[in-house]
């Protein structure tokens, strides 16, 4: 590749050829023409990745121990994330259910495993072009990442719940907020923009 191509970069949403701007970490570069987002600086490949390998690892336990305990007159119940979810299915809430295992649960895993698929490639030395399928994949997904909003949802079903039985936090509570807040870590530092620039996708 010519040397002045190397200092070339384009908008991935309307197509226009930039010259690559020399930023610093305080600094992203928009595109003149649609405004969309050229490049922001992200941490390094292998930060991201032990992110995102922890998080992966508290996922385990989060869907599989208790979530919360629930006592109404002497009769106790347990249940863990998984079995919440199953019992909105058994009780005809079925889209609820749905929808709810998707961008709480389904999404968030999906984006972490597509995260490995993209850098573990990269930190071996295979060139950007050989990730571009997975990494569009996962911008598309970026929309419909709402972890955030199911533990919200989770938290008011808590308030809620405490004002009509006897309710106990479970472990599982703890490791899903755990693991729903170093994914957003992960997310957070992980860079699209960083791949996008260092290769022709």
């Amino acid at each position: 590749m010519p040397k002045s191509f190397k200092n070339l970069t384009i908008c991935k949403d309307c197509g226009l050829v930039l010259n690559k701007p020399e930023l610093d970490y305080s600094h992203e570069f928009h595109c003149p023409r649609c405004n969309s987002l050229i490049y922001k600086f992200g941490q390094d490949y292998l930060t991201v990745l032990l992110f995102a390998f922890t998080s992966i690892i508290l996922f385990i336990p989060a869907v599989s121990l208790p979530l919360m305990s629930l006592e109404i007159l002497d009769l106790k119940q347990t249940t863990t994330l998984v079995e919440t979810l199953l019992i909105f299915f058994k009780n005809g809430y079925t889209a609820i259910s749905i929808l709810i295992t998707f961008i709480g649960i389904v999404v968030p895993l999906f984006m972490l495993i597509l995260i490995l698929i993209i850098l573990i490639p990269l930190r071996i030395g295979k060139k950007a072009k050989y990730v571009s399928a997975p990494l569009k994949l996962y911008e598309k997904l970026l929309e419909w990442q709402m972890g955030e909003i199911y533990m919200i949802s989770i938290v008011v079903a808590i308030i809620k719940l405490q004002k009509m039985a006897t309710l106990d936090i479970g472990l599982g509570f703890y490791f899903f907020f755990a693991f729903l807040v170093m994914m957003s870590f992960t997310m957070a530092l992980f860079n699209p923009y960083d791949i996008w620039n260092d290769d022709e996708l």
